[in-house]
């Protein structure tokens, strides 16, 4: 009790400041990574009670990358593959996943003999292949050309090149995503297709933090991602993301037939763009003392974020994004004017208008874009409104959105 007591009193002062101090560089796209949360080692993939074994003591550190928002832990890094075979995927490893050795695979393999129709003559790799099961019901269903790697069942590496990989359940083990991703661009023809299963983080991560069921490190989660992680990730390897609903793939951007019907598994090509306010105001937008005409308030900061106020119910971006069918767009929010205002703006695109939603703490809203790389981004919110409970700020009258500036804290920037 007295040592509890003393680190407590050792404490400094609260201060929103401590949440972004930098731990790191993000695995994927070296931006600063910040402490997230930290959860029990025995904690696995259950959603009704994932300490069903107790707690070991043993806490695993996870991080979150602040650009793109992939989650990690490094405490496994140093692990050479006998320790996560003898620590972790040891003989109790099926009490925490049941059907990873027969019951998920063969599922698999019904499903993508049906998805993969017509690439029976392609040549297939099984990447992170297990046991060999879903590699044997694929044969058993006419994919005769088809071969399985596992770095711990059948780690003999493969000969040649491959039309299509498939790489189930593989991704979120790996403490080394941009390795593995390069590692099996080494086995892929240049016109071939990556197709992966993967659980994505939900958009109210932030809010659920550790208690999110598939931040699971009993079950060798060591990685998780969203569909922006994932496509950094393709990025570091030119290849592109294709998003999907857990099913997602990799191409090359000249994919073959047998490569096209592997991706069609997946969603549409995706990439994220990220919208925020401008650095630098023309004094004739920021009108005074007429703030009713304002379009962006002055610049303003809360000792975290400098973020401005918007003055108008519609405003523009020129914005310019990689050739993509579907583009995503984001607005780092940092305040509103009342509670549901920003969920009751829309963003409009290249004839397109869409309603925000919230996810990860931003407004978001996706868009087709096939055939089109730049255009104008606009804005529609309701009307600016004075606030219910006036705070100070820079900003006089009414306002609408508080939109930050940059994605990341300038002092977190500035010490990574």
């Amino acid at each position: 009790m007295s040592d509890l007591r003393a680190r407590i009193g050792g404490l400094p002062p609260l201060n929103p400041k401590a949440q972004f101090r930098p731990a790191g560089a993000c695995k994927i796209c070296q931006s600063p990574a910040i402490h997230f949360d930290r959860v029990d080692f025995n904690k696995y993939c259950n959603t009704e009670n994932y300490y069903e074994f107790g707690l070991s003591g043993v806490l695993i550190d996870y991080l979150r990358c602040l650009a793109c928002g992939y989650i990690f832990t490094r405490d496994f890094d140093d692990w050479p593959n006998d320790a996560f075979a003898s620590l972790i995927y040891n003989q109790d490893y099926i009490k925490v996943d049941g059907e990873y050795v027969k019951i998920r695979p063969e599922q698999y393999a019904v499903d993508f003999a049906r998805r993969f129709k017509g690439c029976e003559n392609a040549r297939i790799l099984d990447y992170g292949s297990g046991a060999g099961v879903f590699v044997d019901g694929m044969r058993r269903l006419g994919f005769r050309d088809i071969q399985p790697y596992d770095p711990f069942s059948s780690p003999v590496p493969p000969e040649g090149t491959f039309d299509i990989i498939t790489c189930f359940e593989v991704i979120e083990h790996s403490t080394d995503p941009v390795g593995t991703l390069a590692d099996m661009k080494n086995l892929l023809r240049e016109d071939g297709c990556i197709v992966f299963s993967q659980t994505l983080q939900p958009p109210d991560i932030l809010a659920v933090r550790g208690s999110w069921w598939y931040l699971a490190p009993r079950n060798g989660h060591v990685s998780t991602y969203n569909a922006e992680a994932l496509a950094a990730l393709g990025r570091q390897q030119d290849l592109v993301f294709h998003n999907g609903e857990n099913i997602f793939a990799f191409t090359h951007p000249w994919p073959s037939s047998h490569a096209t019907v592997a991706q069609r598994c997946a969603g549409p090509s995706f990439a994220a763009l990220r919208l925020t306010a401008p650095r630098e105001v023309l004094t004739s937008v920021i009108a005074f003392p007429e703030p009713e005409n304002v379009l962006w308030h002055p610049a303003e900061e809360d000792g975290v974020w400098h973020y401005r106020w918007t003055g108008s119910s519609t405003l523009a971006w020129q914005a310019s994004w990689s050739a993509v069918e579907c583009l995503q767009v984001r607005l780092p929010l940092n305040q509103e004017v009342e509670p549901g205002f920003g969920l009751r703006c829309e963003l409009e695109l290249a004839g397109q208008r869409r309603a925000l939603r919230l996810d990860r703490g931003e407004l978001v809203a996706d868009f087709d874009v096939r055939g089109v790389t730049s255009g104008q981004i606009v804005l529609h919110t309701p009307e600016p409104a004075l606030p219910r409970v006036e705070r100070p700020s820079l900003a006089r009258g009414p306002r609408g959105l508080a939109i930050q500036l940059t994605q990341l804290p300038a002092f977190a920037m500035e010490r990574h």
